[in-house]
């Protein structure tokens, strides 16, 4: 499982009780140690006693162990996976807002068809456009539709299951 010595992104994914306060323990021990979370998503599972909490993070083979065993140590948590990415689906979540004029209304809507993406709104000076897909795809679109304009970007961060 930690195999490599270079500085990579790794996704935990955290199964705890669903107790008030569990995500503030978990995010603190990170804060506490100096690692850097560069996304989370959580939410509530299958079973309403428990909640999914999925954290990327960079580091090395040494800091991924330690996080591992140190947030396996928290009281309120069961189990915690580092997922690989070869045996998981990963995917995140994007709302963009962008500007909308007659001239480029037919271009926005070109890349939306080129990434699959949605259109939820259309207004006489914006659009809010909807992917979902990898890292990489979200990025993608995002650096493409930056020479019309985007007005707002919301992002969910990493959300994972093990194939």
């Amino acid at each position: 499982m930690y195999d490599d010595k270079t500085e990579k992104e790794y996704v935990l994914s955290i199964l705890a009780r669903n107790n008030p306060g569990v995500l503030l323990r978990i995010s603190g021990l990170f804060s506490r140690r100096c690692y850097n979370i560069l996304s989370i998503v959580a939410c509530q599972t299958e079973d309403t006693d428990y909640s999914r909490i999925l954290i990327v993070v960079s580091g090395d083979d040494r800091i991924i162990r330690q996080v591992d065993k140190q947030v396996s140590k928290l009281v309120d948590v069961e189990e915690v996976t580092v997922l690989q990415r070869d045996k998981a689906v990963i995917r995140e979540h994007l709302l963009m807002k962008v500007n909308r004029t007659p001239q480029i209304s037919e271009k926005l809507v070109e890349l939306a068809n080129v990434f699959r993406a949605n259109i939820l709104d259309v207004e006489p000076d914006s659009m809010i456009l909807e992917l979902t897909g990898d890292a990489a795809t979200i990025n993608s679109f995002i650096e493409l539709a930056q020479p019309y304009g985007v007005l707002k970007i919301l992002r969910t961060g990493a959300m994972a299951m093990q194939k």
